[in-house]
């Protein structure tokens, strides 16, 4: 009778932990080749602040059509407490409740959106590591070009007792992620990653919606 019970424990068990893989898509193990994206460079810095800025060309595109189009994606994409994807995606994204679109200006194209959401590191059985990242993604459109810039990035870090607001100057900078042997450090690489990967997705889903 014991060991019955003890194997519908063990079975219940894997079940659990079999269902959270399929949930959350299993923790993606990088290579050390897939490590050269974050390296040096990576995280541009301006007058002392971390800004990840791109221009994309859309010739024959009007103003009023690409501010359409952007302002369209902007509202899904910042759309408070709303989910896209898996966890382990590069993609994923939880919004938080405080994302919005700011601002959008049909006359001046200028379309200013405040990410709020959560980027979840690693995600175990009865473990969650994650951090809250707020940032803001300016985004300028004119005749056959849009322009944009994500910047005055912030991280809370909730794994911690106490949470702690971090800015992205004094965390994934070259100086403060990558060690004097050119590897990236553990506890504040986590995070280049994560907003590097991030920055990566926004763009190239700007410019699918530019195109």
């Amino acid at each position: 009778m014991k060991k019955s019970i003890f194997l519908m424990l063990m079975l219940t068990m894997t079940l659990s932990v079999s269902a959270q893989r399929t949930l959350f898509g299993g923790n993606r193990q990088a290579n050390a080749s897939d490590y050269s994206a974050y390296m040096q460079g990576a995280v541009p810095e301006k007058d002392g602040k971390v800004v990840f800025s791109t221009t994309i060309d859309a010739p024959g595109k009007s103003k009023a059509e690409l501010f359409k189009a952007i302002s369209s994606w902007a509202s899904l994409r910042y759309m408070p407490n709303s989910e896209n994807g898996y966890w382990s995606n590069r993609d994923y994204y939880r919004n938080l409740e405080y994302a919005a679109v700011k601002e959008a200006d049909a006359l001046t194209g200028r379309i200013v959106c405040f990410g709020n959401e959560e980027q979840v590191f690693s995600n175990k059985f009865l473990s969650k590591d994650y951090t809250r990242m707020d940032y803001n993604l300016t985004i300028d459109v004119a005749d056959g070009k849009v322009s944009v810039k994500m910047e005055n990035i912030v991280y809370t870090y909730v794994l911690k007792d106490d949470p702690e607001r971090i800015p992205a100057e004094d965390w994934i900078t070259d100086r403060e992620a990558i060690s004097k042997k050119g590897k990236l450090i553990r506890s504040s690489g986590k995070f280049r990653i994560k907003t590097v990967d991030l920055k990566d997705e926004l763009f190239e889903e700007i410019a699918g919606a530019v195109k």
